[in-house]
């Protein structure tokens, strides 16, 4: 089976979703009628309001297996370090678990109130550095954006926890297509923007928050769209604030982010998270044993844990250039094409993408 009726026909192969991803002809539609909407009437009713924003919590919620009351929805994955910070504003040591992408180490580097420190992926070193500090903000990324690598979560999170400290995982390379069971997980946070596996847009995510972290994390990014307004008649007497997640939503929202959103994680939890890996890596498996015979790769066809290839060859630009001739849209990252396979591509595509490997000369 194929979900190609779902998307938009394309005439390249496009392998990206690891970078971007490719939306929903229902996203598009429902946008489009947001604009009309707000061509004619400036914005939608209040009551639609607030559904397409519960909408998209509640689409969020169900991928990763949490409760809607742990979601907020968020503009990026930067957002999300940005809340975790801002929930302790006591922890000056930051831990960075892995080189990892820079978004959850840059929003530090230039604060002299923090001290940071980039551990390999070993949990021996994360656990010895934790001991010599008093407490610390622990962040991960779930998936490497380039190796495609997985961590175990359940160990990471009882060492960081063994320290009184607390973890927070940069999800974005995961979300979309990784079963995820977060209220069986001791996470403290969980974030991901929307733009890469969960189909787009760019400029909207979400943050899971664990039960024991709410209340701080809503007083410390509480802003006037985090109090529990029925109406906006009048501002006299201020309500209080929303106690789930959604609390930490302090201004204005991205609507037709949280529109489109909403109706591409509709699709995905249609599929099933479970189908969505299978297929996935299905797909995967069939480029990677290209892959194998060309180069160096980040991981073992039969053996896949995520459906990103990363292949090196003594050639790799000269090849990357042969891939965007033959309209293969791929990623070019740290001297390595990256090659990521998704819920809108097919087993014909990835086969295709073979042929063309085949083709190819020096």
């Amino acid at each position: 089976m194929n979900y190609t009726e779902n998307f938009e026909t394309r005439k390249n192969l496009y392998f990206n979703s690891a970078s971007s991803g490719m939306l929903t002809k229902s996203a598009v539609k429902e946008a489009k009628r947001y604009l009309d909407v707000m061509s004619l009437c400036a914005d939608v009713k209040l009551d639609e309001y607030f559904e397409i924003l519960d909408g998209a919590r509640s689409g969020a919620s169900e991928i990763i297996g949490a409760d809607k009351k742990n979601i907020g929805l968020l503009q990026n994955t930067t957002s999300g370090v940005f809340t975790v910070r801002n929930a302790f504003p006591d922890i000056k040591n930051i831990v960075i678990f892995g080189h990892g992408f820079p978004c959850t180490r840059v929003p530090f580097m230039h604060d002299s109130r923090y001290r940071i420190e980039v551990v390999s992926k070993n949990v021996s070193l994360l656990n010895k550095l934790l001991s010599q500090v008093n407490r610390a903000i622990v962040f991960a990324d779930l998936v490497d954006f380039l190796t495609g690598e997985l961590i175990d979560l359940d160990e990471l999170t009882d060492i960081v926890h063994q320290h009184n400290s607390i973890l927070a995982i940069d999800a974005i390379q995961g979300v979309g297509y990784l079963p995820l069971s977060m209220r069986d997980s001791s996470v403290d946070f969980l974030f991901s923007g929307t733009s890469k596996w969960l189909l787009g847009p760019q400029g909207a995510g979400f943050i899971y928050i664990s039960d024991e972290h709410l209340d701080r994390s809503i007083s410390k990014n509480l802003g006037w769209l985090s109090l529990d307004y029925r109406s906006f008649d009048s501002f006299s007497a201020l309500p209080e604030p929303r106690r789930d997640a959604s609390g930490i939503e302090a201004g204005t929202r991205n609507v037709i982010g949280a529109i489109m959103m909403r109706e591409n994680l509709k699709f995905l939890n249609s599929v099933g998270i479970e189908e969505i890996y299978r297929y996935d890596l299905e797909g995967a498996e069939i480029i990677m044993k290209k892959a194998e015979v060309m180069g160096s790769v980040n991981q073992q066809s039969g053996s896949m844990k995520t459906p990103i290839v990363s292949l090196k060859t003594r050639n790799v630009h000269h090849l990357f250039n042969y891939l965007s001739e033959h309209s293969v849209q791929v990623s070019f990252r740290e001297n390595h094409i990256r090659i990521a396979y998704h819920i809108f591509n097919t087993l014909e595509e990835a086969k295709k993408l073979v042929e063309i490997l085949d083709n190819y000369k020096v």
